[in-house]
C-alpha cells in the first residue's frame, strides 16, 4: 500500500511536467505560424504598394514625356536606317579593265579603226598618241571606253587588227557592296537634311536658326560627297576600260632620194672653202687683237731691260 502511494505521488509530478512542456510547445508552434503569416500578409501589402507606386511613376513620365515632345521639337536626327538592299538584292556593279599590246603593220590606221569600234559600240576615246622612231616605225597607245556588255567583244575585235598580241590581261573589281552601302549613306543624310529643314521652319531664336544652318551645311557637303562617289562608281561600271599598246615590227627602208654624188661633192668643197675663210678670219682676228695687246706689253718690257742694263754700267764705273 505504501508502495502504490508513493509511486502514485511520484507519477503526479511527472504527469503535471509533460503536461506543461506540450502546452508551452504548443504556444510556441502557434505563435511562430501567426508570426509567419503576419510577416506574408505585409509582404503582399508592400509588393502591392510598390506595383502601385512604379505604375504611378510610369504613367507621369509617360505624361511628362509627351507633354515634353508637344512643346519643343527634337534636335536630334532620326536613326540611321539600314542597307534596305544587300549586295545580292542589287543589279551587280563590277568595273571591268583590260590592257593589250600587239603588233600590227601600222600604227596609225590601226588606232583609228580601234576608234572607230569604240564609237560604234557607244563608247568614245579617252586618250591617243602616236610617234615615230628613227628607222620610221611608229608606235603609240590608245584608251577606249565600252559600255560593260560590250567589254568582251571589244577585247576580242581589238586583237583581231593584230599580227601579234604579246602581252593581254583583264580584270573585274566588284563593288556592288560599296555602292549599295553608299547609297544607303545618301538616303539617311537625305532624311537628316529634311528633317533639319523642318526644325528650321519651327526654330524661333537666332542661336537655334544658326545652329541648325551649320548641320545644314554638313550635311549638304556629305551629301555631295556621296553623290559624287556614287556618279563616278557608276560611271566606272557603265563603261569598261580598254588600253592598247601598239607598234610596227622593225624594217630596213631603203632609201627614196635619189643618188646624187656631184651635189655631195659640191657641198663637200663649199663645207671646206667655208672652213678656210674661218681660218683666215680667225689669223686676222688675232693678229689685229694680239699685235694691239703684245706690241705695248714688248715695248714696255724693252724700256725696262734698257734701264736696268744702263743702271748696271754706272754702277761698274764707279767701282
Amino acid at each position: 500500500m505504501k508502495k502504490r502511494t508513493l509511486i502514485l505521488l511520484l507519477s503526479i509530478p511527472a504527469v503535471l511536467l509533460i503536461l506543461i512542456i506540450a502546452i508551452v510547445l504548443g504556444n510556441a508552434l502557434t505563435s511562430e505560424r501567426s508570426a509567419g503569416s503576419l510577416t506574408s500578409f505585409g509582404e503582399g501589402l508592400a509588393g502591392i504598394s510598390s506595383g502601385k507606386d512604379m505604375l504611378a511613376v510610369s504613367v507621369s513620365d509617360s505624361a511628362f514625356r509627351a507633354e515634353e515632345a508637344s512643346m519643343a521639337p527634337s534636335f536630334l536626327p532620326p536613326m540611321p536606317e539600314t542597307a534596305g538592299q544587300t549586295a545580292a538584292e542589287v543589279d551587280q556593279k563590277i568595273i571591268k579593265t583590260g590592257s593589250l599590246s600587239i603588233v600590227v603593220d601600222d600604227v596609225s590606221s590601226s588606232v583609228e579603226e580601234i576608234t572607230t569600234l569604240a564609237v560604234g559600240k557607244g563608247g568614245f576615246v579617252q586618250d591617243s598618241s602616236v610617234s615615230e622612231r628613227a628607222d620610221g616605225t611608229k608606235y603609240g597607245s590608245i584608251i577606249v571606253r565600252v559600255p560593260s556588255d560590250e567589254f568582251e567583244n571589244g577585247v576580242s575585235e581589238i586583237k583581231v587588227l593584230a599580227n601579234l598580241v604579246e602581252n593581254e590581261s583583264t580584270s573585274g573589281q566588284d563593288v556592288t557592296e560599296q555602292f549599295t552601302d553608299l547609297q544607303a549613306q545618301l538616303r539617311n543624310a537625305q532624311a537628316q537634311e529634311q528633317t533639319y529643314l523642318s526644325i528650321l521652319s519651327q526654330a524661333t531664336t537666332v542661336e537655334d536658326i544658326l545652329n541648325i544652318q551649320r548641320e545644314l551645311g554638313y550635311i549638304r557637303s556629305q551629301i555631295e560627297s556621296l553623290q559624287g562617289r556614287i556618279q563616278y562608281l557608276e560611271n566606272q561600271t557603265s563603261y569598261s576600260t580598254i588600253s592598247v599598246f601598239l607598234k610596227e615590227e622593225p624594217s630596213v627602208l631603203i632609201p627614196t632620194r635619189e643618188f646624187r654624188p656631184l651635189t655631195e661633192i659640191r657641198e663637200a668643197t663649199r663645207a671646206l672653202v667655208a672652213i678656210g675663210q674661218n681660218l683666215v678670219l680667225g689669223l686676222i682676228w688675232l693678229a689685229i687683237i694680239g699685235g694691239g695687246i703684245l706690241l705695248p706689253l714688248g715695248l714696255l718690257t724693252w724700256v725696262i731691260v734698257a734701264t736696268v742694263k744702263k743702271l748696271r754700267k754706272k754702277s761698274r764705273q764707279r767701282k
